[in-house]
């Protein structure tokens, strides 16, 4: 089975508005797309992405959903389409690494930080992207001023780094679209439902303008 761009979330909630079906082939700006549901955290995600890219080899990657702002400028319901994304909970310093660089399976450093497809989006901010396996709450931005000083991240999720990895391995290009859940200060939406709504139809309007776009080589690659 074979699609040309692999839309990912998540969860169900994050892709179900999104996309009529989950699973199955669909046609959207003349590209057959796929949408599958990851599960949360950076091991899960990282796997699963993996698998659906050998089920279906795909020719880039889009993956959707919520994520939590750092920066004072992101209020609740923004979409933002993420420049890079950095893992920034792994932590080597002692072995004189830099924060979120590990040894990959040659024993080099890998770096923390990807580059990904993010072109001008309608509607989209530009967002330095950070992944943990951590609900970034508002007591931890505050106890950790490196989020922002040090790593310049703007908003924080638990999949991104994952997914970005391994199509940076699979030679893929990937894209991050987001939409904030809750802001800096730690407020979530007073009506969660008619968040998701606008959160879908945010999501919506950013992929169809992404898929509209011709294809390009990935900043991933390795």
């Amino acid at each position: 089975m074979k699609a040309d761009v692999l839309v990912l979330g998540a969860t169900k909630r994050e892709l179900e508005g999104v996309l009529t079906k989950l699973g199955e082939p669909l046609v959207l700006a003349g590209r057959e797309v796929v949408g599958l549901t990851l599960g949360v955290g950076k091991v899960q995600s990282a796997l699963a992405a993996m698998q659906a890219v050998h089920t279906y080899a795909p020719s880039s990657v889009v993956l959707l959903g919520y994520a939590g702002a750092i920066d004072a400028g992101l209020a609740i319901g923004d979409g933002f389409v993420a420049t890079k994304v950095v893992q920034y909970d792994l932590d080597l310093r002692a072995f004189a690494l830099q924060r979120g660089q590990t040894f990959d399976e040659n024993s080099k450093v890998a770096a923390s930080t990807i580059d990904l497809y993010a072109p001008a989006l309608s509607g989209f901010k530009q967002v330095v992207l950070g992944t943990a396996d951590r609900f970034l709450l508002r007591s931890y931005r505050e106890q950790n001023p490196y989020l922002s000083e040090e790593l310049g991240l703007q908003a924080s999720d638990m999949e991104g780094f994952a997914v970005a990895r391994a199509c940076q391995v699979l030679g893929l290009p990937c894209s991050i679209l987001k939409v904030v859940s809750d802001d800096g200060l730690g407020r979530r939406p007073k009506d969660f439902k008619r968040f998701v709504r606008q959160a879908d139809e945010c999501l919506r309007m950013g992929l169809a303008q992404l898929l509209e776009l011709p294809s390009e080589k990935s900043p991933t690659s390795l």
